[in-house]
């Protein structure tokens, strides 16, 4: 049982937002729809709960057919970055809202929706709050309500489009890691898009990565960091650096200004980089220190290679920092290790020097 995706595209005008687009969402899994913006991610998330028609292609939802279903009809519920609660209602008026509209014949009880709604502000730790108007809460606090609201109705697919993007960074790191206890919960079939990746990274079963309207991969989050299947993706997932560079004889030239035929594309993550005082087997490249950041526990270091004048940066932890301090050397010697080579015939291959 899955939500299926089969040859979708989408225009708008000349623009192409989804470029035959095929995926399949597991059911009960948290997959991640992480790309720049403008790769159609958000688009993707429209189609799938009916408010965007594709041009072409289908939607099945759990063996259905859904394309020309309206959202109404989907059995979906919708997260917004903005929240979108009703600033009149209290927090549990929000909640209760889509129960109190259907159908007659499908609505419960007043007490059946009160239990249901306290139950549900429970699930996101917001039972005392149950009066409050949207005004009278926080960022975070607004969130949580949306999606109690979403899930009320009891949606078999629930999406969330940049559900924390309007939040400030250690809100968001608390909602996230919320998020993915929640989910660990209730098991539902969630679809969440962002541009975050370290979002994506810490909260999703599985990313699906999108440029320019197309998949570039689709993975667990240790498969896609791990083992990027082309250049967009390694340079996409975190911090990169990224030169060109020739492989003469097991040694790294790095002194090349213009990229040529014969070239490899070169990547290494800063906390590849290793950093030493001296050049004890020969084979490091010479570098000098030109400025550092404190990033938490680790120092970002930028560096200068001595010979072709590359810029490079590097992670190490506080206490390698002090002892290259210490040594009041401007010049020291890097090696780099897990890094990539992407050669003109679009093949990858590890490299270690």
């Amino acid at each position: 049982m899955s939500i299926d995706i089969s040859n979708v595209s989408k225009k708008f005008g000349a623009f192409t937002a989804l470029d035959n687009v095929n995926l399949t969402i597991p059911n009960g899994e948290l997959t991640a729809l992480l790309g720049p913006s403008g790769s159609g991610k958000t688009t993707l998330l429209r189609i799938i709960a009916g408010l965007e028609n594709p041009d072409s292609g289908a939607i099945s939802f759990f063996g259905e057919d859904s394309t020309d279903k309206p959202t109404k009809d989907r059995r979906v519920g919708f997260v917004f970055q903005h929240y979108a609660l009703f600033k009149h209602m209290n927090v549990f008026e929000n909640v209760a809202f889509g129960l109190k509209i259907r159908p007659r014949s499908t609505r419960p009880t007043k007490d059946e929706i009160k239990d249901k709604v306290f139950k549900l502000l429970k699930m996101v730790q917001l039972e005392p709050l149950a009066n409050r108007l949207p005004s009278e809460l926080s960022g975070g606090q607004k969130q949580r309500v949306a999606l109690a609201r979403a899930l009320a109705v009891e949606p078999k697919v629930l999406l969330l489009d940049e559900p924390f993007g309007a939040l400030d960074a250690k809100v968001r790191q608390e909602l996230r890691r919320w998020l993915r206890y929640l989910h660990d919960e209730i098991h539902i079939t969630s679809v969440f898009v962002t541009h975050d990746q370290e979002e994506a990274l810490e909260v999703s079963d599985k990313i699906v990565i999108l440029n320019k309207g197309k998949i570039e991969q689709i993975g667990t989050p240790e498969d896609v960091y791990d083992n990027p299947a082309n250049p967009f993706v390694y340079s996409f997932l975190g911090s990169v650096n990224l030169f060109h560079a020739r492989v003469e004889k097991g040694a790294l030239k790095l002194d090349k200004t213009e990229k040529q035929d014969d070239d490899v594309s070169f990547f290494i993550r800063p906390h590849d980089v290793k950093i030493s005082l001296e050049n004890e087997d020969g084979k490091s490249i010479e570098a000098e220190i030109v400025a550092n950041r404190i990033l938490g526990n680790r120092v970002r270091v930028e560096l200068r290679t001595v010979e072709g004048k590359k810029e490079i940066e590097a992670d190490v932890d506080k206490k390698h920092w002090n002892e290259i301090k210490k040594s009041n050397q401007t010049n020291v010697y890097i090696q780099f290790a897990g890094a990539k080579i992407y050669t003109s015939d679009e093949n990858w291959s590890d490299y270690v020097i």
